[in-house]
């Protein structure tokens, strides 16, 4: 069974891209930060409430009510089939400047460590010039949402994308620390120009109502739904992806009508 797997980077903008930076997509003015979160391990059906009592601090579910045969889940590299690390070196060709590093102490996920690595990147990522993007994929946006209301001021990136985020009631002993995140919609509206949200309508990792009720609706983001695309990893068909280039660099504004590219099929 596939556990959790981990890597990082970041790049972000909330209010959408200008329209001429649309038209023109100059890859060498923007810093690009990705940040991986893995793929988490599905919630076992009635392990965990699907509502949001399910981000109660005190939440919590044992090892040992696991489905004989059911491993706990692992945090590793995110690998080279994952579409972040095709992106990363498509956006370095481009002239990106490109910030994908690793989580620290990823087989065991911590919030605090990894909040701090996340604000680490954005001082980097706000050092250069240009446009700043954060790219988050699975856990990293749940880091992502920790992290908006300690983001300083000088630090508020250009655009953010947040791809199938897991939800709580998924269920992974392992990621209760990251709940709650205690995010609200002024805090991601303070963090970044432009939030997305890029999800699927079948999600294991996000069980219940989905995504856009459990993120979307609450915290007012821009939703691009991709009916079928499970959690956006490879099991998903989701190593290269081009449509997710293009709105890296600023050539689409919204995912979902540039979807189509991706079992290794290039655009």
């Amino acid at each position: 069974m596939q556990g959790v797997r981990d890597a990082m980077g970041q790049h972000g903008l909330h209010a959408g891209p200008l329209e001429q930076d649309l038209q023109r997509g100059h890859a060498a003015r923007r810093g690009i930060a990705l940040v991986g979160g893995g793929d988490v391990q599905p919630q076992l059906p009635g392990h965990a409430p699907h509502h949001a009592e399910a981000e109660h601090p005190d939440y919590r579910t044992r090892r040992d009510d696991r489905a004989p045969g059911a491993h706990p889940p692992r945090l590793a590299g995110l690998g080279p089939e994952h579409w972040q690390t095709w992106l990363a070196g498509r956006l370095q060709a481009a002239g990106a400047h490109v910030q994908y590093p690793d989580l620290p102490a990823c087989d065991v996920p911590c919030p605090d460590r990894w909040g701090a690595a996340l604000q680490g990147e954005l001082r980097r990522l706000a050092a250069g010039p240009g446009e700043r993007i954060v790219i988050c994929h699975s856990l990293g946006c749940v880091l992502w949402l920790r992290e908006a209301a300690r983001i300083a001021p000088r630090h508020r990136v250009d655009r953010v994308v947040l791809v199938a985020p897991p939800c709580p009631g998924a269920a992974i002993p392992e990621l209760a620390g990251f709940y709650p995140t205690g995010a609200d919609r002024a805090a991601v509206d303070a963090a970044a120009g432009h939030t997305r949200l890029v999800c699927s309508d079948d999600d294991d990792y996000c069980p219940g109502p989905g995504a856009p009720e459990q993120w979307g609706r609450p915290l007012g983001l821009e939703v691009d739904l991709l009916p079928g695309a499970g959690h956006l990893n490879v099991d998903a068909g989701y190593g290269p992806w081009p449509a997710m280039r293009s709105w890296a660099l600023g050539e689409v504004a919204v995912l979902a009508q540039a979807e189509g590219a991706k079992n290794g099929a290039e655009m």
